[in-house]
């Protein structure tokens, strides 16, 4: 019955390419729901004994401690449909009944869009392309859980492989697009294989780009900007609520401006935005097949320039004269965001 159940919901999701599964608790029974271009959308209720053995039987698959019940818990595996490999993300935790809550992302690996088509307005992708292109340091990427960072990583990568022969190691958790022509490496934190020791051992392994799935502490931090200085390209996020942002937040890791100005490449700030459908107006419905492509992204970048100059105007106590263009006013001047 679970496993049947899972891959009902999963094809589902699949059919219309989701996101996210959500296995919400309700006072008598459980919501599934599908999150598709960044709605949600109700799938079915289940009773709540049917919706509890479904999130058990998951729970299993991804080596979790089925009777722990109150504490958050996390993990993952792959599975394989009649279509496609996929991997599953698991996320749990407790309501206020004990009726556990699931979220369960999804990754597809499949080819990510192009790099300059990721984008209905090319000058940012060509300008983020142009910063890596034949070049060694970090550049990084931010913006929020689900936004696409990793796609464009990946997109960007797979546009400058294009051009010559290069190897490309990833050190992700979990890997999110299957690459062939990638060596990828998974994190596994229960077996202690985590980013810091992961990445001391990737620059002994001769890669020319370097993708690291997160930087989420000190160490990670040092040892990232350790390999950008070391004549490696590294791409990597950072969550951050703009691009400035992710200047505070490696200072607040113990890298100092000199590091950065040295290092940095640049900074790309993301967010996925609606497009207008002729058929449902401003925000296209997620089950539209109308429109072929719903959502776009747009970036607001940080160069080298503009890195540099930030830290010295910081120093010496002056106003910037240019200030980046934010995502908020790119979406108000495009007509995604209102200026109210």
């Amino acid at each position: 019955m679970p496993q049947k159940m899972t891959d009902h919901i999963i094809t589902q999701a699949l059919r219309v390419n989701a996101s996210d599964v959500h296995i919400h608790p309700l006072s008598n029974r459980y919501l599934l729901r599908l999150r598709v271009n960044g709605t949600l959308i109700p799938l079915l209720y289940l009773p709540l004994d049917v919706g509890a053995k479904l999130i058990s039987f998951l729970k299993f698959q991804a080596a979790l401690d089925i009777s722990e019940k109150r504490r958050p818990q996390s993990g993952s595996f792959e599975k394989s449909t009649t279509t496609e490999n996929i991997a599953l993300r698991l996320s749990t935790m407790p309501n206020k009944d004990f009726h556990e809550s699931m979220v369960i992302r999804i990754f597809r690996y499949k080819y990510p869009i192009p790099f300059l088509k990721s984008s209905v307005f090319p000058k940012s992708t060509k300008q983020i392309l142009q910063q890596c292109k034949n070049q060694t340091g970090l550049f990084l990427f931010s913006g929020s859980t689900g936004s696409g960072k990793s796609s464009s990583m990946y997109s960007l990568v797979s546009s400058i492989e294009n051009k010559e022969a290069l190897q490309i190691i990833t050190i992700e958790d979990p890997v999110e697009h299957y690459s062939p022509g990638f060596l990828q490496i998974e994190i596994n934190e229960k077996a202690n294989i985590t980013y810091a020791p992961i990445i001391r051992s990737v620059l002994r392994h001769d890669p020319d780009i370097l993708i690291i799935g997160e930087i989420r502490d000190a160490e990670t931090a040092k040892i990232v900007i350790r390999a950008a200085l070391t004549g490696h390209l590294v791409l990597s996020t950072v969550h951050a609520g703009n691009s400035y942002g992710v200047l505070l937040r490696l200072l607040e890791f113990g890298i100092s401006s000199e590091e950065l100005a040295q290092c940095l490449l640049g900074i790309s700030f993301q967010q996925l935005v609606h497009l207008q459908c002729v058929f449902c107006g401003a925000k296209c419905h997620p089950l539209c097949t109308h429109l072929g492509r719903k959502r776009t992204a747009i970036y607001e970048v940080l160069t080298k320039q503009d890195i540099t100059s930030y830290f010295r105007t910081k120093k010496e106590h002056i106003k910037p004269r240019n200030p980046v263009q934010t995502i908020y006013q790119k979406g108000v001047t495009y007509g995604f965001f209102s200026a109210d």
